[in-house]
């Protein structure tokens, strides 16, 4: 048992599962055990001792081979980006009690239809999704930000509901590979050990769009009217279009197999490499899977050499092409179907529920501010409104800075803890802090305002909502990325079909909280949100069998191939 983390008796090596850690023995050579593991690479510096997972390739057109500069600088383009399209779905909300008037419309039918936009995320996500698994991150980044430039302009020029409602979906379409692409993007440029921090930022700009994006709009709504806000998110769009069109280039790369060191190679494969005599590299040891770690030893160094600079560099100008050829094989129906069937694997379902209907609960209570802070005893002004956020905007940012470093240091210290060895689950210890921190916050902001409790009691168990639901977001997404990074954006996809739920709970959220009070319907919330934390002591436990018995079933067989 490697840390509580039960170990799987069918398969050597088990996906998600790999050497992480070792040691740099006083011959300089890197060692596991008695193994000599210097034929991997290594990290540099203070992470001299951690192996690469996955190993890159020898071609300078590898993304894991990009330095470290231009992958951030990537990553920050991006993050702005997604700070801007996290503020282009809640922006107006402070102006709900204005806009519901000028339509003539009530507050519940204004809240509810535009939440089709949530709906519409939801299911476009499998679509945007497919699409860059087949054609690459690229084109469809640069899709979704020409529907937000086009459905903002449209916005702008908005004078009936109708108008307003039918743009707002175009661009929620537009908004649908914010939700799964930079996670797969983070996936596909960064190592295991350095995607915490990188998921961080990402969720922090996120939270700052969401966050922030409704403090600036309260006074842009109450100074130049609601329909300012999407004029100015039409300026910012069409400039980024721009931006990402020179700066960010495609991610998707096709490498060897026997490189991804973290995907495992099951039974089967395991027994014809040793049926190959390729030779040996170092002594066993008694170390638990240093078998594994032979094996994955001399395949490395057997790509090593078949792909040692194998193609040029590519030229700045030939990055900027849109497209660069099909980047999967797969049918696109195929793809497109993959994630409801991924929905079968325990991993994917946990994370859909963990992250899912945790993050959702953010989307509902963030409709709904208006409804709370606008009615007595508060009566807070549309910009009052807006200035609640703040909470959530601190939040959000001091949990980022936390989550990330710790979310790294964590599965660090754990893998050599554990001999070297990195399980995915290692990253499922952050849930504590959400279970903590996350059911205080939904008990306390329910409590607080039946209560009527002064305006700060409630908006700080508002912020600790956003700071809590950070190291969520860090666990699911860096787990799941793990489990499954080859098959990374079906799987968030397939999580992200939580807009449903949040369609849904948006719909009737505001009659609930005005038949029943805020203290019930948060301490619902709170309730299932203690729970789902919970569910992930077992995940932790049986999760690395749980991959085993996906890699070696038929019907997961199946479902991965689709």
């Amino acid at each position: 048992m490697g840390l509580g983390v039960l170990e799987d008796k069918h398969l050597s090596r088990v996906p998600g599962t790999a050497l992480l850690t070792d040691v740099i023995g006083s011959d300089s050579y890197h060692r596991h055990g008695e193994l000599n593991t210097s034929a991997l690479r290594h990290g540099k510096g203070k992470d001299s001792d951690v192996v690469l997972v996955p190993q890159p390739s020898r071609s300078p057109n590898d993304p894991l081979n990009w330095p470290l500069w231009k992958k951030d600088l990537m990553l920050f383009l991006i993050c702005i980006d997604t700070a801007v399209v996290g503020a282009w779905g809640p922006m107006i909300s402070p102006g709900f009690v204005e806009m519901a008037t000028q339509f003539g419309v009530s507050y519940n039918k204004l809240n509810g239809d535009l939440g089709y936009g949530i709906l519409v995320i939801g299911i476009s996500c499998f679509f945007t999704n497919s699409m860059a698994v087949v054609w690459g991150r690229r084109p469809v980044f640069l899709l979704g930000n020409l529907l937000l430039f086009i459905s903002s302009i449209g916005g702008f020029y908005s004078h009936s509901f109708s108008s307003l409602l039918g743009f707002r979906l175009v661009g929620c379409i537009g908004m649908s590979p914010f939700e799964v692409l930079v996670t797969t993007t983070i996936a596909d440029i960064y190592f295991v050990h350095q995607r915490g921090v990188r998921l961080a930022a990402w969720g922090l700009c996120l939270s700052i769009g969401v966050g922030g994006g409704t403090i600036i709009s309260g006074y842009i709504i109450e100074g130049l009217g609601w329909n300012w806000t999407y004029g100015i998110c039409a300026i910012v769009f069409g400039v980024w279009i721009v931006v990402l069109f020179f700066f960010c280039p495609e991610t998707a790369y096709r490498r060897d197999d026997i490189l991804n060191t973290d995907l495992g190679t099951g039974e089967n494969k395991a027994d014809h490499l040793v049926e190959d005599n390729i030779p040996k590299t170092g002594a066993k040891s008694e170390l638990p899977g240093d078998e594994n770690v032979e094996v994955e030893i001399e395949v490395i160094e057997r790509a090593t050499i078949d792909n040692t600079w194998s193609e040029k560099k590519h030229t700045y100008w030939q990055e900027l092409k849109i497209f660069h050829g099909r980047v999967s094989d797969d049918p696109f129906w195929k793809v497109l179907t993959r994630p409801l069937l991924m929905l079968i694997f325990p991993q994917v379902l946990f994370s859909f529920f963990a992250y899912g209907l945790t993050t959702s609960w953010l989307v509902v209570v963030g409709s709904v501010l208006a409804q709370l802070f606008t009615a007595p005893p508060y009566n807070f002004t549309v910009s009052g409104v807006g200035l609640v956020s703040i909470a959530s905007l601190v939040g959000a940012i001091v949990g980022a800075f936390i989550s990330g470093p710790i979310a790294d240091w964590i599965i660090k210290t754990m893998s050599r803890r554990n001999g070297g060895i990195y399980e995915p689950e290692f990253r499922l210890v952050l849930v504590a802090i959400t279970f903590l921190l996350g059911g205080m916050s939904f008990f306390g902001f329910g409590w607080s305002l039946q209560k009527q409790d002064p305006w700060i009691a409630p908006v700080i168990f508002y912020g600790l909502q956003y700071f809590s639901v950070g190291f969520m977001t860090i666990a699911v997404y860096g787990y799941l990325t793990d489990c499954h990074r080859d098959k990374a954006p079906e799987a968030f996809a397939a999580i992200n079909l939580r807009n449903i739920y949040s369609f849904g709970m948006n719909y009737f959220i505001s009659d609930w909280i005005s038949s029943q009070g805020p203290k019930e319907v948060f301490c619902i919330i709170g309730g299932i949100h203690v729970f789902i934390c919970l569910c992930a002591i077992p995940m932790y436990i049986f999760g690395k069998r749980c991959r085993s018995w996906t890699s070696r079933v038929k019907v997961f067989e199946k479902v991965m191939r689709a």
